[in-house]
């Protein structure tokens, strides 16, 4: 059952990118490069934010840990000096 929905959902995503392209090249070269060119920037903005999304969790979940390594690294040296 998943594999037919995977199928289904790539035939789907084929027949609408397939059938905007038909659509597009019969319009006006204006509307079009203005239509690409928005699309081109709605994906490059949403893949810039996810990738930024991720590194930022990335760097939270790791300075958690290292706070409390410095930390305690701090805290214990005067002990092993003294």
């Amino acid at each position: 059952m998943p594999s037919l929905l995977l199928r289904g959902r790539i035939w789907l995503l084929t027949a609408v990118s397939g059938g905007g392209l038909l659509v597009l090249s019969g319009c006006d070269p204006t509307v079009r490069d203005t239509m690409l060119a928005g699309v081109e920037s709605a994906a490059t903005t949403l893949v810039t934010t996810l990738i930024t999304a991720f590194f930022q969790s990335v760097l939270a979940a790791g300075d958690d840990s290292t706070v409390t390594t410095v930390k305690a690294i701090v805290e214990r040296v005067p002990e092993f000096l003294a």
